[in-house]
């Protein structure tokens, strides 16, 4: 990929000293990165949308990232909707070599904060306020779920499969970069003017919304058992009165918020990703708990208050 530099009068904002320009009709022999930089058919991508035919042709790598965890949901909904994962209360032999559950967790969710930022910081559009934001409320929810939720989880001695551990590790690794990528690369929209948007004030509310759900739902979970106890429980409190997994619950409303902030495709597929993990395994749950205690509330739903 032949890249040339050329000056011009009066420059945009984030390029003042020259204009990007690329020749796709060169063969392409820059490293697999390249494909994630700021470099792209225009001096400043994100002033113009690109066609979905454009990004496959630009941006090779992004685009079949995307379509794969696409593909990847759909196949995973059907999967777990026949097999529960086997995590937690769910866990069972038969699926190969084990690790501690909290080295695993760290390993499953890191690559998804770590990725974004690669990515995000990459990006000469990095530092302006909308992305900004979004890195923000991306970076509030895995910091946490990578680095500070694993050690306050009960029961240092669980494991999880080392399968599992992989498959995630890809998969948040993919969702981290290309959502980055949307957000400072491809997403025209996201300048100044979009902090009034509707879509924008609605999501950030929604995210912050499902982030509370979420976390005070985590919290009863923690505290079910007194030191030294083990066992299960019933959970109640909260949406828990209403649901058997408001967890679940807050996660899915948290990342449709953000879809709704960002406008961006990789969001919006990592809201199906999110549905296509979540939905059978709140079931599974709900199921889990109805088996396990006779007096299981009967108007409890499994995700959605009254409906699901």
């Amino acid at each position: 990929m032949q890249v040339v530099l050329t000056e011009k009068a009066n420059p945009p904002r984030r390029f003042q000293n020259a204009i990007q320009t690329i020749d796709l009709h060169h063969k392409c022999d820059e490293p697999i990165w390249g494909h994630f930089a700021i470099l792209g058919a225009r001096a400043d991508p994100r002033e113009k949308s690109m066609s979905i035919a454009e990004t496959y042709e630009v941006y090779p790598l992004y685009a079949w990232t995307v379509t794969g965890l696409l593909v990847t949901s759909v196949v995973m909904f059907f999967v777990l909707m026949v097999i529960s994962a086997p995590y937690g209360r769910h866990q069972r032999a038969g699926w190969g070599p084990t690790i501690n559950a909290r080295l695993a967790w760290v390993a499953m969710e890191a690559p998804s904060p770590v990725g974004f930022a690669l990515v995000f910081f990459m990006s000469k559009n990095a530092f302006e306020p909308v992305p900004l934001i979004l890195l923000a409320m991306f970076m509030i929810h895995y910091v946490y779920r990578s680095f500070v939720y694993p050690f306050r989880m009960r029961g240092g001695r669980k494991t999880e499969p080392v399968l599992l551990t992989s498959l995630a590790f890809v998969l948040n690794a993919a969702n981290g970069t290309t959502n980055a990528f949307a957000i400072t690369v491809i997403a025209p929209h996201l300048g100044s003017t979009w902090l009034t948007d509707p879509r924008f004030l609605i999501g950030f509310v929604l995210f912050f919304s499902g982030y509370a759900i979420n976390h005070h739902a985590d919290a009863v979970l923690r505290n079910l058992r007194r030191p030294g106890e083990t066992g299960y429980k019933i959970p109640r409190g909260g949406l828990y009165n209403w649901v058997s997994s408001p967890n679940y619950f807050g996660e899915i409303l948290e990342w449709i918020g953000f879809a709704l902030a960002a406008w961006t495709l990789p969001a919006w597929v990592f809201v199906a990703f999110t549905c296509a993990n979540l939905v059978p395994r709140a079931l599974t749950n709900h199921r889990w708990y109805q088996e396990r205690f006779e007096d299981y509330p009967k108007k409890r739903r499994a995700l959605i208050p009254r409906i699901l």
